[in-house]
Formats: structure tokens, sequence, C-alpha cells
């Protein structure tokens, strides 16, 4: 004998079997979102803005050829020590205002052969706040440098910093003491020595267009197998905003 089953039956009882697979599929496809989602959070991290003023020293003599492209006055190698005084800055809701950070690299050493130097304000910054400047500076400021983590170096030690119009200071412990003079111009004293738009890629949107050029009054560095006394040597100063956007 053969039983007829409805088509009304057969389609509800399809609807009901999908229903049920549904059931059992959602959450896990709701989990599977949720999941991508905060994993897509957390990988782009909070954003951040920092902007202030910056001074530097360097090995080249005064006018450091760099900036226009060229190559270094010494042993076609030029080091920095880069000031940066954060003046307004947030790392998501956590206030950077007044902090500092101090990277200290080779600019003209390939990755394999580089090292990078932090110093971070010890007295001045939180816990929070030091993750957060490391983060900033060590991922994103000096990321140019793709220096191996086991060549980073990065110490929170008291930072002394002083800015006036002409002189740029900053002491870490007895591992560092930079002093910068900046140039009087000729055609105008009161002005000092300047270099607008340089010709290098190098945070040349996050600096201002104009530099205010300098001379190293002292610039003194040792930390582990890095020492150098670059007195007398070139120096600038000028503003900088770097953002995560």
């Amino acid at each position: 004998m053969i039983v007829s089953i409805p088509y009304r039956f057969t389609v509800t009882f399809r609807r009901r079997g999908m229903m049920r697979r549904l059931r059992y599929l959602l959450p896990g496809v709701i989990s599977a979102i949720l999941l991508c989602s905060i994993s897509s959070t957390l990988w782009a991290g909070p954003s951040w803005s920092i902007e202030g003023e910056y001074f530097e020293g360097c090995t080249c003599n005064p006018g450091c050829p760099c900036l226009f492209g060229s190559e270094p006055t010494h042993n076609k190698t030029c080091k920095i020590t880069g000031v940066f005084r954060v003046l307004k800055g947030n790392y998501g809701q956590h206030n950077l205002d007044g902090q500092t950070v101090i990277g200290i690299t080779d600019l003209t050493a390939t990755p394999e052969k580089n090292w990078i130097v932090f110093y971070i304000n010890d007295k001045a910054a939180s816990a929070i706040q030091k993750n957060a400047l490391l983060d900033i500076f060590k991922n994103h400021v000096f990321r140019f440098g793709k220096v191996p983590p086991e060549r980073i170096t990065v110490r929170y030690l008291p930072i002394q910093v002083e800015s006036s119009e002409w002189r740029k200071r900053a002491e870490v412990a007895n591992r560092l003491s930079l002093d910068i003079e900046l140039l009087h111009g000729q055609g105008d004293p009161g002005k000092p020595t300047q270099i607008v738009n340089k010709n290098f890629t190098l945070w040349a949107k996050e600096f201002d267009l104009t530099l205010d050029m300098g001379k190293a009054v002292n610039h003194r560095f040792h930390e582990d197998n890095q020492e150098w006394n670059y007195d007398g040597r070139s120096g600038f100063a000028t503003k900088f905003h770097f953002t995560s956007d």
C-alpha cells in the first residue's frame, strides 16, 4: 500500500529540520563574529596622538648634510639622539601630556646591525603611560629601523629636560648628556639659522617644515657597547605631531 504524504506536511517538516539546525549553528556563528571583532580591535590597538617639541644631536658636522639627502660627514654614519617632549598627547583614554621619550639609534645601519636605546622618564610616567609610550615609539615612531627585539634596549630612568628659546638640554643619569645651542642667523641675529622643507624622508610629514639649526655644546652617550662624544657636532630643534590615524 502506498501512503501519500501531504505536500504541506513535507514542507513543514523540512522547515522544522532547518530551524533545528540553525538553532545549533547560530550560537557558533555569533561567537565567531564576536571573536573576529574583538581580535580586530585588540590588534588595531587604541587610537593615539602625540605632539610637542623635538630636538636632536647627531654624528655630522653642524648643518647635517643628511637633511639635504647627502652623505654624512663622518664615515658614512649618522647616529642620533632624538628627544621628544610630549606637550599634548593621549593613548586611548590615557593622558600623555608632559612625558619625555628619548630615542637613540643609527640612521645609516642595516636592520640586522642596527640597535635602538629608549629612555622613558621613570619619575613622570605611570606604568600605563610607560607601556603606552613604548608602544608608540617602538612600534610606530621608530618602526622604520626594523630593529630585532633583542637589539632594542629600554630604560626607565629620571630624565631632566630644559628648553629655552636658544638652548635645548637633556640629561639621563650618567648615560646621556645633550646640550644644543641654536645658531643665530647673520641676516637677522634675532632668528635662528633654519632649514625649510628638508630633503630627508624620515619623519618628513610628522615634523614641522622648519628646522631651527644648532650645534652641540655637549653630546655624550654610553650604553652597553655604544659610546660616543659628539661635542661640537650638528643639532636642530623643531615641532612634531604623530598620530595613529
